[in-house]
């Protein structure tokens, strides 16, 4: 059994592309999600990793960019060097969906990270 999450938010950094020693393409990054009440403000982040065709989309974004992001929650464990236990909660995702907004000046800014246009 797998958890499902959905979440809709602002990426907070630039995604990340990388390669794998097999040739498999794969990005992170990271996406702030609103959990307030109106009464009172509270931020959610979700660390994010995406393969292949989906990371390409992910890479397309660039910090600040509303997404929405559907996938499957996994928990990594392990040991650091200081022998203390730690933890990391990482969306997987299935699914990168644009809410594209527009920057001042009516484009988008380059992403360097990932070749230029983003």
């Amino acid at each position: 059994m797998t958890a499902q999450v959905a979440a809709y938010g602002r990426l907070g950094v630039d995604p990340i592309k990388r390669t794998s020693r097999a040739g498999q393409e794969w990005a992170t990054a990271s996406i702030a999600v609103d959990l307030g009440d109106g009464d009172q403000e509270a931020t959610q982040w979700f660390d994010v990793v995406a393969f292949g065709r989906i990371a390409e989309t992910l890479c397309k974004h660039s910090k600040g960019d509303l997404v929405s992001v559907c996938g499957r929650l996994k928990l990594n464990r392990w040991q650091d060097q200081a022998g203390n236990e730690r933890e990391q909660l990482r969306v997987i995702a299935d699914t990168v969906m644009s809410a594209r907004t527009v920057r001042q000046g009516g484009a988008r800014r380059p992403n360097p990270r990932n070749g230029g246009d983003a």
